[in-house]
């Protein structure tokens, strides 16, 4: 006996599993999709307690000690005054715009946000890159961030530096 693939069984199983198997690919893709919506959900809250710790530093001045102390443990033989308390909260300003900076950019770069918004919250970058807090915060943050933005604020600053 010949099984014909117009037979309407043969058909039938065919069409089946075409379906069957899209279906299944459908189901993956749908898994990988939401798994990594999940990974970048859990990065982010990661994210926001980080900014929090920082803002805690702004709204708790009594914690701003603390930098003074991290610093005398990052370099030990360095011989720079403790900051004034103001300081120490300008310093803690800059480090929390670091990091929205920073997480901005990967929206840039992962394409979440356009060239155009990406060029507003640029130009604001590059204006307060020109305070030397800034500049101090970039060099103690280095390894401690995201690279390539790392690199493109390195980028600002040494154009800055280079015209002025």
């Amino acid at each position: 006996m010949t099984v014909e693939i117009t037979d309407p069984v043969v058909l039938s199983t065919i069409v089946q599993t075409a379906v069957l198997t899209l279906t299944l690919l459908i189901f993956a893709m749908s898994f990988r999709t939401q798994n990594k919506a999940n990974k970048e959900a859990a990065y982010q809250k990661v994210l926001d307690d980080f900014t929090d710790a920082f803002k805690m530093l702004v709204d708790k001045p009594e914690l701003n000690k603390l930098q003074d102390e991290m610093a005398r443990i990052a370099s030990p033989d360095s011989n720079a005054a403790p900051r004034s308390p103001e300081d120490r909260a300008v310093r803690s300003y800059f480090l929390l715009l670091y990091t929205l900076f920073e997480r901005t950019h990967l929206l840039y770069r992962k394409k979440w946000i356009n060239e155009d918004t990406w060029g507003q919250w640029s130009a604001f970058l590059e204006t307060v890159a020109k305070h030397p807090m800034f500049r101090e915060v970039h060099q103690g943050s280095e390894g401690m961030y995201d690279k390539p933005f790392l690199d493109y604020v390195s980028n600002i600053l040494n154009t800055q530096q280079k015209t002025g």
